[in-house]
Protein backbone atom coordinates (compact mmCIF):
# COMPACT_ATOMS: atom_id res chain seq x y z
CA UNK A 1 0.00 0.00 0.00
CA UNK A 2 1.41 3.66 -0.77
CA UNK A 3 0.13 7.24 0.36
CA UNK A 4 1.24 10.02 -1.30
CA UNK A 5 1.01 13.74 -0.30
CA UNK A 6 -0.53 15.28 -3.86
CA UNK A 7 -0.55 18.74 -2.33
CA UNK A 8 0.04 20.50 1.67
CA UNK A 9 1.21 23.60 2.87
CA UNK A 10 4.99 22.99 2.28
CA UNK A 11 6.27 21.23 -0.61
CA UNK A 12 8.92 18.64 -0.37
CA UNK A 13 10.50 18.85 -4.04
CA UNK A 14 11.36 21.77 -6.02
CA UNK A 15 9.21 21.33 -8.92
CA UNK A 16 5.72 21.04 -6.58
CA UNK A 17 3.61 23.00 -5.30
CA UNK A 18 2.54 23.71 -1.83
CA UNK A 19 -0.84 26.01 -0.78
CA UNK A 20 -2.84 25.91 2.46
CA UNK A 21 -4.81 22.84 1.41
CA UNK A 22 -4.32 18.91 1.00
CA UNK A 23 -5.12 15.91 -0.28
CA UNK A 24 -3.60 13.03 -0.53
CA UNK A 25 -3.71 9.46 -3.09
CA UNK A 26 -3.95 5.95 -1.42
CA UNK A 27 -3.26 2.92 -2.86
CA UNK A 28 -4.62 -0.02 -1.94
CA UNK A 29 -6.13 -3.36 -3.24
CA UNK A 30 -5.38 -1.99 -6.72
CA UNK A 31 -7.25 0.98 -6.18
CA UNK A 32 -6.82 4.42 -6.33
CA UNK A 33 -8.49 6.43 -4.08
CA UNK A 34 -8.35 9.97 -3.84
CA UNK A 35 -8.45 11.90 -0.47
CA UNK A 36 -9.31 15.41 -0.10
CA UNK A 37 -8.49 17.98 -3.56
CA UNK A 38 -6.76 20.83 -1.79
CA UNK A 39 -7.81 24.09 -2.79
CA UNK A 40 -7.15 24.89 -6.40
CA UNK A 41 -6.27 23.40 -9.29
CA UNK A 42 -2.29 23.06 -8.26
CA UNK A 43 -3.36 19.71 -6.69
CA UNK A 44 -3.37 18.13 -10.58
CA UNK A 45 -0.32 19.98 -11.45
CA UNK A 46 1.41 18.90 -8.70
CA UNK A 47 -0.62 15.18 -9.84
CA UNK A 48 0.47 15.26 -13.35
CA UNK A 49 4.01 15.26 -12.66
CA UNK A 50 3.63 12.79 -10.22
CA UNK A 51 1.80 10.12 -12.80
CA UNK A 52 -1.64 10.48 -11.67
CA UNK A 53 -4.03 12.01 -14.01
CA UNK A 54 -7.93 12.74 -13.05
CA UNK A 55 -9.25 9.98 -14.83
CA UNK A 56 -6.83 7.11 -12.76
CA UNK A 57 -8.89 7.98 -9.58
CA UNK A 58 -11.63 5.39 -8.27
CA UNK A 59 -12.77 6.31 -5.89
CA UNK A 60 -13.00 10.38 -3.94
CA UNK A 61 -13.32 10.61 -0.49
CA UNK A 62 -13.84 14.16 1.03
CA UNK A 63 -13.11 14.54 4.28
CA UNK A 64 -15.23 17.81 4.73
CA UNK A 65 -16.51 20.63 2.86
CA UNK A 66 -13.90 23.15 3.56
CA UNK A 67 -12.25 24.96 0.63
CA UNK A 68 -8.78 24.01 1.04
CA UNK A 69 -9.95 20.04 1.07
CA UNK A 70 -13.01 20.66 -1.53
CA UNK A 71 -11.42 23.45 -3.49
CA UNK A 72 -9.56 21.49 -5.95
CA UNK A 73 -12.45 19.28 -6.99
CA UNK A 74 -14.00 21.51 -9.44
CA UNK A 75 -10.91 21.37 -11.77
CA UNK A 76 -10.38 17.55 -11.28
CA UNK A 77 -14.33 17.37 -12.90
CA UNK A 78 -13.24 19.85 -15.73
CA UNK A 79 -10.20 17.51 -16.32
CA UNK A 80 -12.09 14.30 -16.11
CA UNK A 81 -12.69 12.88 -13.11
CA UNK A 82 -15.43 10.63 -13.14
CA UNK A 83 -14.93 8.61 -10.04
CA UNK A 84 -17.59 8.02 -7.07
CA UNK A 85 -17.75 10.54 -4.41
CA UNK A 86 -17.61 10.10 -0.93
CA UNK A 87 -18.70 12.46 1.73
CA UNK A 88 -19.84 12.78 5.62
CA UNK A 89 -23.79 13.39 6.37
CA UNK A 90 -24.63 17.11 5.93
CA UNK A 91 -21.65 17.72 3.50
CA UNK A 92 -23.53 20.38 1.77
CA UNK A 93 -24.25 22.65 4.80
CA UNK A 94 -23.41 26.49 4.27
CA UNK A 95 -19.81 26.88 6.39
CA UNK A 96 -18.33 30.11 7.64
CA UNK A 97 -16.00 31.30 10.20
CA UNK A 98 -16.42 34.09 12.07
CA UNK A 99 -14.57 37.57 11.27
CA UNK A 100 -13.76 40.09 14.35
CA UNK A 101 -16.70 42.15 13.22
CA UNK A 102 -19.45 41.12 14.50
CA UNK A 103 -21.84 39.68 12.17
CA UNK A 104 -19.42 39.57 9.45
CA UNK A 105 -18.16 35.83 8.07
CA UNK A 106 -15.98 34.28 5.64
CA UNK A 107 -17.41 31.67 3.39
CA UNK A 108 -15.34 27.99 4.08
CA UNK A 109 -17.11 26.36 1.10
CA UNK A 110 -16.21 25.50 -2.37
CA UNK A 111 -20.04 26.23 -3.63
CA UNK A 112 -20.23 22.89 -5.72
CA UNK A 113 -23.84 21.66 -5.01
CA UNK A 114 -24.77 17.96 -4.80
CA UNK A 115 -25.95 18.56 -8.47
CA UNK A 116 -22.85 20.05 -9.39
CA UNK A 117 -20.82 16.82 -8.02
CA UNK A 118 -23.53 14.17 -9.85
CA UNK A 119 -22.59 15.57 -13.21
CA UNK A 120 -18.98 13.72 -13.66
CA UNK A 121 -20.54 10.39 -14.01
CA UNK A 122 -19.77 8.74 -10.48
CA UNK A 123 -22.44 8.21 -8.01
CA UNK A 124 -22.56 10.45 -4.47
CA UNK A 125 -21.81 7.90 -1.47
CA UNK A 126 -22.71 9.26 1.72
CA UNK A 127 -20.62 7.70 5.03
CA UNK A 128 -22.28 7.35 7.87
CA UNK A 129 -20.58 5.01 10.94
CA UNK A 130 -18.55 2.98 8.61
CA UNK A 131 -18.60 2.54 4.34
CA UNK A 132 -15.99 -0.17 2.81
CA UNK A 133 -14.63 0.92 -0.51
CA UNK A 134 -12.14 -1.73 -0.89
CA UNK A 135 -11.11 -4.80 0.74
CA UNK A 136 -9.06 -3.07 3.51
CA UNK A 137 -9.94 0.24 3.29
CA UNK A 138 -12.74 1.99 4.98
CA UNK A 139 -14.23 5.94 5.16
CA UNK A 140 -15.60 6.60 8.57
CA UNK A 141 -17.38 9.10 10.85
CA UNK A 142 -20.10 9.49 13.60
CA UNK A 143 -17.15 10.32 15.39
CA UNK A 144 -18.34 10.08 19.45
CA UNK A 145 -16.76 13.12 21.56
CA UNK A 146 -15.70 11.75 24.53
CA UNK A 147 -12.83 13.96 25.44
CA UNK A 148 -14.51 17.77 25.76
CA UNK A 149 -11.07 19.48 25.80
CA UNK A 150 -11.05 18.57 22.41
CA UNK A 151 -13.30 21.46 21.56
CA UNK A 152 -14.26 22.74 18.17
CA UNK A 153 -13.34 26.51 17.36
CA UNK A 154 -16.19 28.13 18.16
CA UNK A 155 -15.28 30.48 15.13
CA UNK A 156 -16.22 27.52 12.83
CA UNK A 157 -19.99 27.87 11.71
CA UNK A 158 -22.63 26.50 9.79
CA UNK A 159 -26.02 28.16 8.59
CA UNK A 160 -28.89 26.29 9.79
CA UNK A 161 -32.20 27.85 8.04
CA UNK A 162 -31.39 31.68 8.13
CA UNK A 163 -29.36 31.18 11.71
CA UNK A 164 -25.37 30.40 12.21
CA UNK A 165 -25.19 28.03 14.76
CA UNK A 166 -22.01 26.64 15.93
CA UNK A 167 -20.13 23.91 13.49
CA UNK A 168 -20.33 20.25 14.94
CA UNK A 169 -18.65 19.17 12.01
CA UNK A 170 -20.95 16.80 11.66
CA UNK A 171 -19.56 15.71 7.94
CA UNK A 172 -16.34 14.91 8.55
CA UNK A 173 -15.27 11.48 7.79
CA UNK A 174 -11.47 9.91 7.74
CA UNK A 175 -9.84 6.95 6.08
CA UNK A 176 -9.30 3.24 8.44
CA UNK A 177 -6.65 1.15 6.28
CA UNK A 178 -5.97 -2.76 7.81
CA UNK A 179 -2.72 -3.73 6.92
CA UNK A 180 0.18 -6.62 8.05
CA UNK A 181 0.60 -9.37 10.08
CA UNK A 182 0.32 -7.66 12.98
CA UNK A 183 -3.24 -6.97 12.10
CA UNK A 184 -2.92 -3.01 12.43
CA UNK A 185 -4.52 -0.10 10.93
CA UNK A 186 -3.43 3.19 9.62
CA UNK A 187 -6.07 6.66 10.14
CA UNK A 188 -6.09 9.16 7.54
CA UNK A 189 -7.54 12.85 8.01
CA UNK A 190 -8.12 15.96 6.71
CA UNK A 191 -8.53 18.17 9.60
CA UNK A 192 -10.04 16.59 12.87
CA UNK A 193 -11.98 19.01 13.76
CA UNK A 194 -14.08 16.38 15.84
CA UNK A 195 -10.63 15.85 17.66
CA UNK A 196 -7.81 13.27 16.39
CA UNK A 197 -8.30 11.23 19.45
CA UNK A 198 -11.72 11.56 19.52
CA UNK A 199 -11.70 10.36 15.94
CA UNK A 200 -8.91 7.70 16.72
CA UNK A 201 -10.88 6.21 19.82
CA UNK A 202 -14.02 5.75 17.72
CA UNK A 203 -12.20 3.70 14.79
CA UNK A 204 -10.50 1.58 17.49
CA UNK A 205 -14.06 0.81 18.45
CA UNK A 206 -14.98 0.10 15.10
CA UNK A 207 -11.90 -2.02 14.55
CA UNK A 208 -11.40 -3.93 18.03
CA UNK A 209 -9.13 -6.56 16.71
CA UNK A 210 -6.91 -4.23 15.10
CA UNK A 211 -3.96 -2.27 16.64
CA UNK A 212 -3.91 1.22 15.75
CA UNK A 213 -0.22 2.08 14.26
CA UNK A 214 -0.18 4.98 12.76
CA UNK A 215 -2.00 8.77 12.08
CA UNK A 216 -1.21 10.46 8.98
CA UNK A 217 -3.00 14.39 7.68
CA UNK A 218 -4.11 17.42 9.83
CA UNK A 219 -4.85 17.10 13.38
CA UNK A 220 -5.89 20.76 13.69
CA UNK A 221 -3.66 21.75 16.82
CA UNK A 222 -1.84 24.86 15.03
CA UNK A 223 -3.90 27.16 17.44
CA UNK A 224 -3.95 25.14 20.32
CA UNK A 225 -2.51 25.93 23.79
CA UNK A 226 0.05 23.85 25.04
CA UNK A 227 -2.18 21.86 27.47
CA UNK A 228 -4.50 20.57 24.85
CA UNK A 229 -1.30 19.50 23.01
CA UNK A 230 0.43 18.24 25.93
CA UNK A 231 -3.04 15.68 26.78
CA UNK A 232 -2.82 14.91 23.01
CA UNK A 233 0.23 13.45 22.86
CA UNK A 234 -0.34 11.49 26.20
CA UNK A 235 -3.67 10.07 24.36
CA UNK A 236 -1.96 8.95 21.46
CA UNK A 237 0.46 7.19 23.34
CA UNK A 238 -1.88 5.30 25.33
CA UNK A 239 -3.90 4.87 22.25
CA UNK A 240 -0.48 2.82 21.00
CA UNK A 241 0.01 4.97 18.12
CA UNK A 242 3.83 4.40 16.52
CA UNK A 243 4.13 6.74 14.09
CA UNK A 244 2.36 10.20 13.65
CA UNK A 245 2.46 12.10 10.03
CA UNK A 246 1.35 15.48 10.46
CA UNK A 247 0.57 18.49 7.94
CA UNK A 248 -1.49 21.25 6.58
CA UNK A 249 -2.98 22.73 9.90
CA UNK A 250 -1.52 20.59 12.67
CA UNK A 251 0.79 23.38 13.89
CA UNK A 252 4.44 22.91 14.35
CA UNK A 253 4.50 19.58 16.59
CA UNK A 254 7.93 19.48 16.91
CA UNK A 255 8.15 22.39 19.99
CA UNK A 256 6.86 23.51 22.95
CA UNK A 257 5.10 20.04 24.76
CA UNK A 258 5.95 18.25 21.44
CA UNK A 259 9.40 17.35 22.49
CA UNK A 260 7.63 14.68 24.77
CA UNK A 261 6.23 12.90 21.68
CA UNK A 262 8.89 11.11 20.80
CA UNK A 263 8.41 8.86 23.83
CA UNK A 264 7.83 5.56 21.86
CA UNK A 265 6.34 7.81 18.94
CA UNK A 266 8.09 9.25 16.00
CA UNK A 267 6.70 12.03 14.82
CA UNK A 268 7.20 13.93 10.82
CA UNK A 269 5.96 16.26 8.53
CA UNK A 270 4.53 14.92 4.87
CA UNK A 271 5.24 17.86 2.60
CA UNK A 272 4.11 17.19 -1.36
CA UNK A 273 5.62 14.65 -3.09
CA UNK A 274 6.44 12.90 0.34
CA UNK A 275 5.57 8.88 -0.20
CA UNK A 276 4.79 6.65 2.75
CA UNK A 277 4.62 2.84 1.90
CA UNK A 278 3.48 0.26 4.36
CA UNK A 279 1.70 -3.64 4.11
Amino acid sequence: MRLVTLIENETGRRNLKAEHGLSFLLEADGKRILFDTGSSQAVWENAEKLGILPADIDVTVLSHNHYDHVGGLVSGLRLGLHSDIVCGENFFDEKYRAKECQGAYTDLGCGLTRKDMGKNGGKIRVCGEILQLTDHCYAVGRFKRANKWEEISNKFLRLSGKVMEPDPFEDEICLAVEFGREKSIGVITGCSHPGIVNMLETVRERFPDRRLAFAAGGIHLKDAGEERRRLTAEALRQLGIRHLWFNHCSGDLLEGAAADWGAGMQTARLRSGDCLLFD
